[in-house]
């Protein structure tokens, strides 16, 4: 029995010996990825291929290995000849803790070589799915148009010298006026929880609303999604209307809204600038 106790305590400091070992040989590869890129194969349909791609969704044989922030260099404890996908990732309505793989946009697929203790640098390009759907509106000539509602109380040009790409709308909204508006057309979009987005580049000096009209004939129903903050530069933002479809999901139609408020107490003339404006679905 002693002889039986021995053999056994042997083996059990083996085995964590073993364990030990093979953790501190843990040697990880790594892997460097310094953006994701957006490649339009039909700039007629698809439209722009500005973006703003924040984070990879990295998995290995469809498990997720981890999100991360780009430029990204990060460790994985895997070695030799691996498949791996990346999901481009967004700020969900412009908020940093609301991240989301985008659902338009495919993954992209690489069978790559990690090797222990170095660093494979990836270039990773993605594409929209082929089913996507889109309404846009660049300010390029034959362009579909924004329309002005009835409660705005000045003009939106569609030349102006502030300029993203191209062609790009613009708004002034100087005393006495305070109140600017535009909406889509009416849109027939899906309803049952399908993803809905409005990808939209924009530079403003003042905080404007992204909305969803609803037509319920002869009310109709506002849903005010998301307020975008101040940019002096150009930015860019993909704001989720999935929510507000799905609880106006009777309606007969659908109008995205733009509107800002000019600040009563400020003396200094309130601008937005639009580019690439697309509902994706």
């Amino acid at each position: 029995m002693k002889h039986f106790t021995f053999i056994l305590i042997l083996s059990l400091l083996f085995f964590q010996s073993c364990k030990k070992t093979e953790l501190n040989d843990g040697v990880p590869s790594y892997i460097n990825i310094p953006s994701i890129d957006l490649m339009i194969e039909d700039s007629t349909i698809q439209g722009s291929d500005a973006q703003k791609i924040t984070d990879a969704w990295v998995y290995f044989d469809n498990d997720l290995q981890g999100i991360y922030p780009l430029p990204a260099t990060f460790p994985v404890l895997k070695e030799g000849i691996q498949n791996i996908s990346i999901k481009a990732g967004i700020k969900n309505n412009g908020i940093a803790a609301t991240r989301a793989n985008y659902p338009f946009y495919d993954f992209y697929k690489e069978e790559v070589y990690l090797k222990k203790d170095s660093i494979t640098i990836l270039n990773p390009e993605v594409s929209y799915f082929e089913n996507t759907s889109f309404h846009i509106i660049d300010f390029e000539t034959g362009s579909k148009i924004l329309y002005h509602s009835q409660d705005s109380d000045t003009t939106f040009l569609v030349a102006n010298d502030t300029v993203f790409e191209g062609n790009s709308g613009g708004m002034h909204l100087a005393p006495p006026h305070l109140t600017f508006e535009i909406t889509t057309e009416g849109l027939q979009l899906p309803k049952l929880g399908t993803p809905v987005y409005v990808e939209l580049n924009y530079k403003c000096n003042t905080s404007f609303q992204i909305g969803l009209y609803a037509d319920f004939s002869p009310t109709i129903r506002t849903n005010s999604i998301v307020t975008v903050n101040p940019k002096n530069e150009w930015n860019k933002i993909y704001v989720d209307l999935t929510s507000a479809i799905i609880n106006t999901q009777q309606a007969n139609n659908h109008k995205v809204f733009i509107s800002m408020t000019r600040d009563v107490n400020s003396t200094e003339m309130a601008t937005l600038y639009l580019d690439n404006f697309k509902v994706v679905y």
